[in-house]
């Protein structure tokens, strides 16, 4: 298999782009908070250079490496050819919903990307691998897919989501809302998969056709420039897709991954770092979350860490 890796990313830095996305969610009346178009969603601390510079050194068999943008480019180095691709590219024949600040719209378009493998991996730009990996931590063989996280039950999650809604605890734009409603449309009425932050294995075809098929859903998912209630999960829907024909494998998260938000101070944040450097550790995914958040103390503990996992080995 050749397996190609995806990420999308912004500079949320960038004040040409901030005044745009300003002027957007004016014009919309776009709420500020964070899971919808807060300046956390768009903030860069440069974790976009981590994360390829990680795929480079643990995941050396990737044919390629796609950076989906909005006329902007990260200045990476990599040894693994890196293609910077335009929104506009993969919105061929729908600009009329550009510019998006949407990922969940980007993310719906990302099968569009001219060249790109059948078998991909999704990133997000804050994710970092920490440990040689193979291919079939993604793909166990061609056109199967291992995906991160754990069943849930709709009815329990719904229910418990209605009422932090009531007490202002969640929001009606959620990840996990989205998650639900794209295993209401693929036909699950008893459970979805609640995934977690990891690396996405993605299968070209499989998104092609659904969306391909149901062109009615490709809009409900990209004619918002902003997350908003009509959006689903475009990852959760091809993995309950593949489960229905017994090509999906869900992996508990628990031991992979290691996901921290900037809170909880420095003891925290030590406890979180030794998961992954501990001599018993199986860790291989890393996520630091909103990195804007963080403290001068946190933030460099932070990169200390990352240098540190990332620094090459001296030849003997």
């Amino acid at each position: 298999m050749n397996i190609d890796v995806v990420i999308t990313w912004v500079d949320g830095n960038d004040p040409v782009l901030n005044a745009k996305r300003a002027s957007y969610a004016q014009r919309d009346n776009v709420s500020p908070i964070d899971d919808v178009a807060g300046a956390t969603r768009y903030a860069n601390r440069g974790e976009i250079h981590w994360c390829i510079h990680s795929i480079n050194k643990f995941m050396p068999w990737v044919n390629r490496i796609f950076i989906v943008t909005d006329g902007q480019d990260p200045m990476v180095e990599s040894k693994i050819p890196v293609e910077i691709i335009d929104h506009r590219t993969i919105f061929r024949g729908f600009g009329q919903y550009l510019p998006t600040f949407n990922s969940l719209s980007i993310e719906a378009m990302l099968w569009r990307i001219p060249g790109l493998n059948e078998h991909f991996v999704y990133f997000n730009d804050d994710l970092l691998i920490c440990r040689d990996i193979n291919p079939d931590v993604f793909f166990p063989r061609e056109g199967h897919i291992n995906c991160h996280g754990h069943k849930a039950s709709l009815l329990w999650t719904e229910t418990r989501y209605f009422f932090k809604r009531l007490t202002g605890y969640a929001h009606s734009v959620n990840h996990v809302q989205q998650m639900m409603d794209a295993a209401k449309i693929v036909g699950s009425s008893q459970w979805f998969i609640r995934l977690s932050h990891t690396p996405r294995p993605l299968l070209r075809s499989t998104m092609q056709q659904f969306y391909e098929t149901h062109p009615d859903r490709l809009v409900q998912n990209i004619r918002n420039r902003f997350r908003s209630t009509e959006h689903f999960r475009t990852d959760e829907l091809v993995y309950l897709l593949l489960q229905k024909e017994g090509r999906l494998h869900i992996i508990p998260e628990h031991n992979v991954l290691m996901e921290y938000m900037p809170h909880g101070g420095l003891k925290k944040l030590e406890r979180k770092l030794y998961s992954v450097t501990s001599p018993d550790s199986h860790v291989c995914f890393v996520c630091f979350g909103s990195l804007d958040k963080a403290d001068d103390t946190i933030y460099s503990r932070i990169c200390d860490f990352a240098e540190n996992i990332l620094k090459e080995e001296k030849k003997a």
